[in-house]
């Protein structure tokens, strides 16, 4: 299995350089239609740059080649010190929307080596929760997709993010899977409902521990799992399987409003995304499939 390595460099790519796949990305920004109703139509399929907001870096919009009015929008949170084009290209997250019919949002952090405010209160940091709806409203718009069908998942610092997401905007959040993002700590974390979670990580993660180390926050994915528990009110234990040589799914389906806890465990994995650009299960763990597979089982209620 490939490990993707999380030190890149924290330079912002140009704008035109952030074609997610052959597409429309070097066009003009493109300012987010109305939201999905009947009659809507979504921008051609392709890749597509949404107009600045917040005067950010453009979030790349891609719009599968079989989406249609309706289909459901994933936003990809790339890890610290990654741009949208770096988490598009490792995850191959377009390709996949291509072939299963859904959209794709990915936007990038600030700072020079950008990273994601999780905790909301890292000084000189913008309030990422209110970014991140905003973005959510544009997608959703632009690709006419189902509002009560969006996930979140991202990886490392950005896994982080899309956690604090189903804490804060449960109200637009169906379920997220973070990659290597289990983090112990999520500080006054009161989701309005239950939200379905997956939680992938490496055993061998020397970033992120899975026992966890010192400072808040760093690891300990047994406790980050607990807290999803508590806060889906599952009871009972997990149901184990194995997927994969190597590999340890635990389920906790018994919770409330029929939402899912789940983790899977992949012991010789470093930090990053496993199976990177796979997308079947062929030689091993592939993460894109399987959070894609994991959030499009779920829809916001009340949505």
């Amino acid at each position: 299995m490939r490990r993707l390595l999380l030190a890149i460099v924290g330079v912002f790519v140009g704008i035109a350089s952030l074609a997610v796949a052959a597409g429309t990305a070097s066009s003009p920004p493109l300012r987010a239609r109305a939201t999905a109703a009947a009659g809507c139509t979504p921008l051609p399929a392709g890749s597509h740059r949404l107009a600045p907001i917040d005067g950010r870096i453009a979030v790349v919009l891609h719009v599968g080649r079989r989406t249609r009015p309706g289909a459901p929008l994933v936003l990809g949170l790339p890890g610290s010190g990654q741009t949208a084009h770096d988490f598009a290209s490792y995850t191959n997250y377009s390709a996949l929307a291509d072939r299963d019919g859904f959209s794709v949002a990915y936007p990038t952090a600030t700072g020079a080596r950008p990273s994601w405010n999780i905790s909301g209160s890292l000084p000189g940091k913008p309030d990422d929760v209110a970014y991140l709806r905003k973005v959510i409203a544009a997608a959703v718009a632009a690709a006419c997709a189902d509002p009560a069908r969006v996930g979140v998942t991202g990886v490392s610092n950005g896994g982080g993010m899309s956690a604090r997401l189903a804490c804060d905007a449960s109200d637009l959040i169906a379920a997220a899977a973070p990659v290597a993002g289990g983090y112990k700590s999520l500080p006054d974390c009161r989701p309005a409902r239950p939200v379905p979670i997956l939680e992938i990580h490496g055993g061998a993660d020397h970033v992120v521990p899975y026992a966890g180390s010192g400072p808040a926050g760093a690891g300990a994915v047994p406790a980050f799992l607990a807290q999803w528990r508590r806060l889906d009110g599952c009871a009972g234990r997990a149901r184990s399987s194995s997927p994969h040589p190597g590999v340890t799914e635990l389920r906790w389906a018994a919770c409330r409003a029929g939402v899912v806890v789940q983790h899977d465990r992949i012991d010789d994995a470093d930090h990053g995304w496993p199976g990177e650009n796979d997308l079947d299960d062929v030689r091993g763990f592939a993460s894109t499939r399987r959070t894609w597979e994991f959030l499009s089982a779920f829809r916001r209620s009340g949505g």
